[in-house]
């Protein structure tokens, strides 16, 4: 497949009709003084959204206070420095569920009499994880905190919602690789597709990122060739197939079936032998499943 540069797509790719939607929300809003939260799993681009936002407002890094709870940091001094501050201040705010209860309950208080100024300088971006949501949504200090401002959220989809926007990415990041690296791939073969498309990526976009970083990093010439990667690339990761109550049999020899054929790379003969059963049966099986398109 050649990889066509496309400026926009390279700019934001939301090609998609809900993930559209959203962005233009996003964008509606930053023309605003509402407060932004942002809600999904691990590498679906939060941060990335947030960095969006803030070039559409041109807000300068130095009028930028982060609230990043994972480290240390003197709540009672970047208050004051917001408190003071005769220009617009923009406020990340990071891992809250980290932050002790106390300093929730004073962010709370300068948030409640914050909101009602009527000429507010403030810009206020909050990164929420999906991790953090079960804490968030119990009776506690930090959910009276998010219920304030929960009506003012968004919630980006994981990878595999955004799956027809696949060769955007994966054309994006190949080009981000080839500056990086100092490469000139232009062509990579349909198989890769088919690989990714059915890759369990745990991080997401980060994750899809990472893995063509590195197949750039193997690769010579102008083509990702399938041929040329090590064989470990194509590990589905079988160990996070956990097993769990009330998940049916058939659903793990599914997912078993189509990490085999993943890692044989479509070959239903290797598959079957590593499966221990017959490539008629094997046949038979995707059939079932509707796993066709992975041999």
């Amino acid at each position: 497949m050649s990889l066509k540069r496309n400026k926009s797509a390279v700019e934001w790719i939301c090609s998609g009709s809900d993930i559209q939607k959203i962005r233009n929300q996003w964008i509606e809003t930053s023309n605003s003084h509402l407060p932004m939260l942002i809600i999904g799993e691990r590498g679906v681009g939060k941060s990335f959204w947030i960095q969006r936002s803030l070039e559409q407002r041109n807000v300068s890094p130095n009028s930028i206070i982060s609230l990043d709870f994972s480290y240390p940091l003197s709540l009672i001094d970047s208050l004051e420095k917001i408190k003071s501050s005769k220009q617009i201040v923009t406020i990340l705010i990071d891992r809250i569920t980290k932050a002790k209860p106390e300093e929730v309950l004073l962010l709370q208080q300068w948030w409640k009499s914050e909101k009602y100024e009527e000429k507010s300088k403030i810009y206020l971006y909050w990164e929420i994880h999906s991790d953090e949501l079960e804490i968030l949504n119990q009776k506690n200090v930090y959910s009276e905190f998010y219920d304030q401002l929960k009506s003012f959220r968004f919630e980006l989809p994981n990878f595999k919602k955004r799956i027809s926007e696949l060769p955007q990415f994966v054309s994006q990041f190949i080009e981000e690789a080839n500056t990086e690296l100092g490469k000139k791939i232009t062509n990579i073969e349909e198989d890769f597709f088919i690989f990714f498309k059915n890759k369990t990526f745990i991080r997401n976009l980060s994750e899809l990122r990472d893995t063509i970083f590195a197949l750039v990093g193997f690769s010579s010439g102008k083509q990702l060739h399938w041929k040329q990667i090590p064989t470990h690339f194509f590990d589905n990761q079988l160990s996070e197939l956990e097993v769990k109550p009330g998940i049916s049999l058939e659903t793990y020899e599914k997912e078993i079936i189509k990490a085999n054929l993943i890692y044989t790379k479509g070959n239903r003969e290797k598959a079957a032998k590593l499966l221990g059963i017959s490539e008629r049966n094997l046949y038979r099986k995707l059939h079932e499943y509707h796993l066709e398109d992975l041999s």
